[in-house]
């Protein structure tokens, strides 16, 4: 099953044999909509989190991935590429759903048997076993749908009431 509403972030920890490796990319901490006077400078965040972690990941693991990250693979539909549709597609339900409308920070954990990242946003969280289970309508974005198809494991901080989306990948 690649979508787990019931693995915590300890346990996938221990999983991917972290140590001490640990980054965040923080997008967007304010607890309000992020505002449009802003645009460029949140942008410019978005897109160096998305590509900081992209840049982490080929460092380390370039050499044992199937394929590069590389967030243009999402644009050019190399489904192959997870990383990049993770990024993208759980970072677009975040701007497009989250109460704030913006995410607000990129998690990434290095292990030595795999990878953890993550997507955080403030405000409220959602139900995420509710919107798989019914594809509700108001959440139209396609990440779930990647979510059910995707090879990694997917999981989320508290699956009644989510505000952390994790994407797992072990070696």
């Amino acid at each position: 099953m690649v979508l787990d509403f019931n693995k915590k972030l300890a346990e996938a920890l221990k999983d991917i044999a972290y140590t001490t490796e640990c980054h965040t990319f923080v997008v967007h901490e304010h607890e309000k909509e992020w505002d449009k006077s802003d645009e460029e400078g949140f942008i410019e965040r978005y897109g160096a989190a998305k590509w900081g972690i992209i840049e982490k990941l080929n460092a380390k693991y370039g050499d044992v991935l199937l394929r590069k990250a590389d967030l243009y693979n999402w644009f050019y539909h190399i489904e192959e590429d997870e990383v990049a549709y993770f990024l993208s597609e759980a970072g677009s339900n975040c701007m497009n759903y989250s109460e704030f409308k913006a995410p607000y920070q990129f998690w990434l954990w290095l292990g030595e048997k795999g990878f953890i990242m993550g997507i955080e946003q403030r405000g409220r969280g959602f139900c995420a076993i509710e919107i798989d289970q019914k594809g509700m309508k108001e959440n139209e974005g396609a990440a779930f749908e990647f979510y059910r198809r995707c090879s990694s494991l997917i999981f989320f901080d508290d699956a009644r009431c989510a505000k952390t989306v994790y994407f797992e990948v072990k070696f």
